[in-house]
C-alpha cells in the first residue's frame, strides 16, 4: 500500500520542502532541522498512505505533515511538523490534549514537543476512509471497528474534550490492517471550552451520511434504523450518560 519508501538524512535536500511545507523560509528550516536533532531523529521515512507532491508521507492536514522517522535507538516513531502556514504558533496545546487523552487509552503515545514538532508513536494502518475501500471485512468486524470508536467518543465527552474534527472521520480515525484497533488521530482543532459532540460527529460520519457510511450501510442497512438512531442522539445530547450512549450501542448490536 506505500507508493514510495526510502530513508533520508534530516539534512536531505529531498525534505526541505516537507520541514517547511508549503511556503520555504530558510530561518524556519534551520530551527527546524534543529528541533528534529533535539528530538533525537536520526532518518525521515519517506511511506505512508498519502501523497504529497509524488511523495508518500503518513498524513496532511491543515495545520501540519506527518512523516515517519527513525531515532537513534533505530525506533521508528512520527513526527507532525506545523506547516509554515498554520493560524498556530506552536505544538503545546495539541501536545497537551494528548497527554490528556492517552491516559484512557486515546489516539497515539505522545513523548516530547517543540515548537514546531510534536513527537508520537508511529501507528501502523490507513485512514477510516481508505481503510474500507481496500479491505473487505464481515459485518462482525465492521461493527466491533463501529463501537471501539463510539466508545474513544464518548469517554472523550466525559472528558469534556470535544475533538472538533470528527465529522470528518475519513483521516482523523486510523485503522489496523487486520481492524483490531482504531486510533483517534489530529488534536489540532481540540477544546475543552465549548459543547462536546464526538459520539454525536462520529456517529453521523459512521451510519448516518457520507462516504464511511455508505460503505458500513454495505455490509449492515442502518438506514432502517435512521430514524431511531436520531432519536437516541436527541436523547444523549440531552444529557450525554452512559445509560443514553448504551442505547445507542444496543442499536448497533441488533442484527
Amino acid at each position: 500500500m506505500t507508493e514510495f519508501s526510502d530513508k533520508f538524512v534530516l539534512s536531505s535536500s529531498n525534505l526541505v520542502d516537507l520541514l517547511c511545507y508549503p511556503r520555504f523560509s530558510a530561518e524556519e528550516y534551520l530551527d527546524r532541522l534543529n528541533e528534529l536533532v533535539s528530538l533525537n531523529i536520526k532518518f525521515v521515512l519517506l511511506e505512508g498512505p498519502t501523497i504529497l507532491n509524488s511523495i508518500s508521507i503518513l498524513g496532511k492536514g491543515n495545520e501540519g505533515l506527518v512523516l515517519k522517522v527513525l531515532d537513534y535507538a533505530n525506533k521508528t516513531m512520527a513526527v507532525k511538523i506545523r506547516r509554515t502556514d498554520s493560524c498556530r504558533d506552536e505544538m503545546t496545546d495539541e501536545f497537551n490534549f494528548y497527554k490528556n487523552v492517552n491516559l484512557h487509552d486515546i489516539g497515539p503515545k505522545v513523548h516530547f514537543h517543540t515548537k514546531n514538532i510534536l513527537l508520537m508513536d508511529c501507528i501502523e494502518g490507513l485512514p477510516a476512509r481508505k481503510w474500507f475501500f481496500s479491505f473487505k471485512p464481515n459485518f462482525d468486524l465492521v461493527r466491533r471497528i463501529i463501537i471501539d470508536i463510539l466508545n474513544q467518543c464518548y469517554k472523550l465527552d466525559e472528558m469534556g474534550i470535544d475533538h472538533g474534527q470528527l465529522n470528518k472521520l475519513d483521516n482523523h480515525v486510523i485503522i489496523s490492517p487486520d481492524g483490531s484497533k482504531c486510533t483517534i488521530v489530529d488534536f489540532e482543532s481540540a477544546s475543552n471550552k465549548r459543547r462536546v459532540n464526538n459520539v454525536t460527529s462520529a456517529l453521523q460520519g459512521l451510519i448516518l451520511k457520507g462516504y464511511i457510511s455508505e460503505q458500513i450501510n454495505a455490509f449492515h442497512n442502518y438506514d432502517n434504523s435512521k430514524t431511531e438512531f436520531l432519536d437516541l442522539l436527541s436523547v444523549y445530547k440531552h444529557e450525554k450518560c452512559r445509560k443514553n450512549f448504551e442505547q445507542i450501542l444496543t442499536l448497533i448490536k441488533c442484527d
